[in-house]
């Protein structure tokens, strides 16, 4: 046996003891040591998610040691089929058979989980695990402005001081790009003070009047789609990267925007194996910096608590050790 966070069929989570699961062809198992909290996993336990079913352990920012051979791996999420089209075109992230863990089937919320093999990514044992589960988000960051086209000396306007938006900048400053980020919570503006001081990207509680090359959503709010779009240079690009809460409408005058001035919008979904083996790299390139995304570092039995507290969106990351 043993201990896990599971959400339950009604989506409530529940600190269990739960056999140990038992690898099926072709899959690894894994002892975890770190796994991180996504603020999707503290929300889908009250509105649910598209890709989940119940009851399920949560938990998709992994890092775990295979115990048969010592070695530690980074785990990328996803389990795709590698035969249709955006997988042998190396989009495994689109394909329609994803089987993801934390929501298709049980993830890093436990003291053992089973892997694809193909999904483990060796870590170097000088960065310490609780580093490296932060590579998948850092991944979908990568992902977002490799669609988005951006390079060197460009400039991008990301929105959300979380810390999946300064991720975003740490990604895009890696990249050469000159970041400004926009929070109009200044409560979550200043926590983020370290991290956007560390990597050198400026930052305000509005939204500036220069333009822009290509602005991206780290934050779930509409309002972020038309002032994105407002503030693009002719050609420019928005990233469709948090996906938008609430129902609503765009004006047309909005859709004439990207009409007459060939603006560009594109929708950015998860990772691919490619994005957490370049996230990695950059992480361990920036350990120092990547450590102040982390709130704290607790054990399973805080975990209920640490996704409670997630939901207010004023907390950087928590990271569980097992």
């Amino acid at each position: 046996m043993m201990k896990a966070l599971q959400l339950d069929i009604d989506g409530r989570p529940a600190l269990k003891s739960l056999p140990c699961p038992e690898p099926g062809p072709g899959e690894t198992l894994l002892r975890v040591s770190h796994c991180a909290i996504c603020r999707t996993d503290a929300k889908m336990s009250l509105a649910g998610h598209r890709d989940l079913s119940l009851p399920r352990v949560p938990g998709h920012e992994i890092v775990g040691k295979d115990e048969t051979d010592g070695s530690f791996y980074l785990v990328w999420p996803g389990h795709a089929c590698e035969a249709c089209e955006p997988c042998r075109s190396g989009r495994e992230n689109l394909c329609d058979r994803m089987r993801i863990l934390g929501f298709h089937r049980d993830g890093g919320f436990a003291q053992w989980v089973t892997v694809p093999k193909a999904s483990l990514i060796p870590v170097s044992p000088g960065l310490p695990g609780r580093i490296a589960c932060l590579t998948e988000p850092l991944a979908c960051t990568l992902n977002a402005l490799e669609l988005s086209g951006l390079s060197a000396g460009q400039r991008v306007l990301i929105f959300g001081a979380g810390p999946v938006g300064l991720m975003m900048a740490l990604s895009a400053h890696s990249l050469g790009a000159l970041v400004h980020i926009v929070e109009c919570d200044s409560l979550k503006l200043e926590l983020s003070g370290r991290f956007r001081e560390a990597v050198g990207v400026e930052a305000s509680t509005g939204c500036p009047d220069e333009p822009y090359h290509v602005a991206v959503n780290a934050a779930p709010s509409p309002v972020t789609l038309q002032q994105g779009i407002s503030r693009l240079k002719p050609g420019g690009l928005f990233c469709l990267f948090s996906g938008f809460i609430g129902d609503f409408s765009i004006p047309g005058a909005l859709l004439n925007e990207l009409h007459y001035r060939q603006l560009r919008v594109a929708g950015a979904y998860g990772c691919t194996r490619k994005n957490m083996m370049q996230a990695l790299s950059l992480l361990a390139d920036h350990a120092r910096i990547a450590e102040l995304l982390i709130e704290e570092v607790i054990g399973l039995e805080e975990s209920v608590d640490a996704m409670d507290r997630m939901l207010s969106a004023r907390t950087m990351k928590f990271v569980i050790e097992f």
